[in-house]
């Protein structure tokens, strides 16, 4: 919502740099379904809104800035060519030091200063999770300080075997207190996210 209390679209993509952090850049704001399947078959130019987070005025049921959807800059004035796309960030393989495929990027968490963690699953992380019984509503996150490059893959800078023992500990150790939170969430008809760090020698993001 803008400065004026209306409602300008919800956001549909993200943008990042990497710069050896990964860091939030812009929000995309995204129109009707029908807005952007015109633009995707190009009957419609591409003009949708983007905002960075310094104009966030506070969060709640809505995201209301602080300014009006006019004061808003448009895509293609405003996103470089450096900045990464999160719908393109999903795509990628995220892969140890080594090679070994790890999962892929399915959601990400930033903190305030715009640092961004990867919220991974799929592969090795998704095994993990299945094998101790917390498949469901459980976050692994992949702290920005382990990844190193982006680029075809998402390349962190420890190996397979470290991220595996890692999650092992950190899981066991939680099991309990994630099975019961989850149990005391399904009584009350809703589901409750559990975050844990993937490689905790770092600590979450």
């Amino acid at each position: 919502m803008d400065a004026s209390g209306k409602k300008i679209g919800k956001i549909s993509n993200l943008t990042f740099t990497f710069d050896g952090s990964l860091k939030l850049k812009h929000f995309i704001l995204g129109g009707s379904r029908m807005e952007q399947l015109l633009e995707a078959i190009k009957l419609k130019p591409d003009e949708d809104p983007v905002f960075e987070s310094t104009v966030i005025k506070k969060i709640d049921t809505h995201i209301h800035l602080d300014t009006s959807v006019n004061g808003l800059k448009n895509f293609h004035d405003t996103i470089s060519d450096d900045e990464i796309k999160f719908s393109d960030l999903q795509k990628l393989e995220i892969v140890d030091k080594d090679g070994a495929k790890v999962g892929r990027a399915i959601n990400v968490d930033f903190d305030l200063d715009g640092r961004t963690a990867l919220i991974a699953g799929e592969g090795l992380l998704e095994e993990k999770l299945e094998a101790f019984g917390l498949k469901e509503n459980v976050d692994i996150i992949v702290p920005f300080k382990v990844i190193v490059s982006i680029d075809e893959s998402i390349r962190l800078s420890v190996s397979k075997d470290e991220l595996d023992t890692s999650l092992d500990g950190i899981l066991r150790e939680r099991a309990i207190e994630i099975k019961n939170q989850r149990e005391a969430a399904a009584a009350h008809s809703h589901g409750k996210k559990v975050r844990v760090p993937a490689y905790w020698r770092y600590g979450p993001a």
